[in-house]
């Protein structure tokens, strides 16, 4: 799930968030061009799924730590804060995909 929210906020922050911050380093942001022009029309539809799959996400972690068997991969804290870690990369992206659009 955090996956689809990274990805569907990628998606949303290649028309202005990336370029802006791969000219800050010093990059060329051209080849993302395909990519916005491909994402723009279905912009409302990324941004619900990239809600959704963050939010989602987020809530299987909490719950996992009451569900799970202490032997069990959802038990474990890297993988929990991996998670976390990845649902807070799709939060930015989508953030800065709102604030530079």
């Amino acid at each position: 799930m955090v996956a689809s929210g990274i990805a569907a906020s990628a998606a949303l922050a290649a028309c202005c968030a990336f370029p802006v911050l791969l000219a800050g380093a010093g990059l060329s942001a051209y080849w993302l061009q395909p990519v916005a022009l491909a994402a723009e029309p279905h912009s409302g539809v990324l941004t619900g799924v990239a809600l959704i799959a963050l939010i989602g996400s987020v809530a299987l972690v909490l719950r996992a730590g009451r569900t799970c068997a202490p032997v069990d991969l959802c038990a474990r804290p890297l993988f929990r804060w991996s998670i976390i870690a990845g649902a807070t990369i799709g939060a930015i992206l989508l953030i800065l995909s709102k604030i530079y659009a």
